[in-house]
């Protein structure tokens, strides 16, 4: 008995020296922390910070949140602003040395990891008016709705994790060759299924669908909102079925943080089908990773067209 309660405590012992060493990181959101986990595998430690039913631009803050951030030694995030409402502040209340605010980007320091180095950004505006409207300078930040994207996330993340634990540098790019590896297959998958879409006319509640339309070829026309992060007036909804009819739309996509209430409306007024869309993971029970918040988008999309 005596040698059986030594051993237990030895394991024990061991367990909590390995999470003692293991790399302490927050993502921001859920499909950065499963992408995160993926690279890490055993080296590394994934908080997450948003539930993948919020809005991404309306994230609640928690002092726990800031709890978090204090001890990490790293925070994987998306970037180009769209943490801008709840990050910074974070951080600061965080007091990590390692992470500090930044005006322009949302962190500076070691322990950063911007998931949008080298993504091709699209929709960079040219006027920053508040009259257009709630826009991101550096561009549209919703590039994570192109799964082809999760490929630079991964290897943005593995670098991180490199720079931060460079004595497993190795195991981060041996975990980062088999995620690539596994994701260029589901992207594969992906586009195969996804062929139907293109040439689709369609309309998203958000102006936040670029990237998945450069991956699926739906073509867009508009948009529920009168102006991003702008609510519709009945004259815009009377315009957008005008516009559906002429231009014989069939398709609404609504993204799942938002209500169901205008998208039902002008499918009912158009004949149009509505196909309800996560933009982070966890969004739907169904969709745990980043990958299978792809496959959700991809089949309900095809779902909506008859497909």
């Amino acid at each position: 008995m005596k040698r059986m309660i030594l051993t237990v405590l030895a394991a024990l012992a061991l367990s909590i020296q390995a999470d003692a060493a293991a790399l302490k990181i927050v993502a921001t959101f859920p499909e950065l922390a499963d992408i995160s986990k993926e690279i890490g595998g055993s080296n590394v430690s994934v908080t997450g910070i948003a539930r993948g039913t919020e809005d991404p631009h309306q994230i609640v803050m928690k002092p726990s949140f800031a709890t978090k951030l204090n001890e990490a030694d790293g925070v994987v995030y998306n970037g180009l602003t769209l943490e801008h409402s709840f990050i910074p502040a974070l951080l600061e209340a965080a007091a990590n040395a390692r992470m500090v605010p930044d005006t322009f980007q949302t962190c500076v320091g070691p322990g950063c990891i911007d998931c949008s180095a080298g993504i091709h950004i699209l929709e960079k505006p040219a006027d920053l008016s508040r009259a257009q409207g709630e826009l991101h300078p550096a561009g549209n930040p919703h590039y994570e709705l192109n799964p082809e994207n999760g490929v630079i996330v991964a290897k943005n993340i593995a670098e991180g994790f490199s720079r931060l634990d460079p004595a497993h540098a190795e195991d981060y790019k041996k975990n980062l060759a088999a995620y690539t590896a596994k994701l260029k297959a589901a992207v594969a998958e992906l586009k195969k299924m996804a062929a139907p879409l293109k040439g689709v006319k369609a309309i998203s509640h958000h102006a936040d669908i670029a990237y998945l339309a450069a991956f699926t070829g739906i073509d867009f026309v508009d948009t529920v909102e009168l102006k991003p992060g702008v609510p519709p007036t009945p004259p815009h909804l009377s315009k957008l079925v005008d516009e559906m009819k002429a231009q014989q739309v069939k398709l609404v996509v609504r993204e799942s943080q938002y209500s169901a209430n205008d998208a039902d409306w002008l499918a009912e007024q158009t004949g149009a089908k509505v196909a309800v869309i996560g933009v982070m993971a966890h969004a739907f029970a169904d969709t745990p990773t980043f990958i299978a918040f792809q496959e959700h988008n991809i089949k309900a999309l095809l779902a909506a067209i008859g497909k």
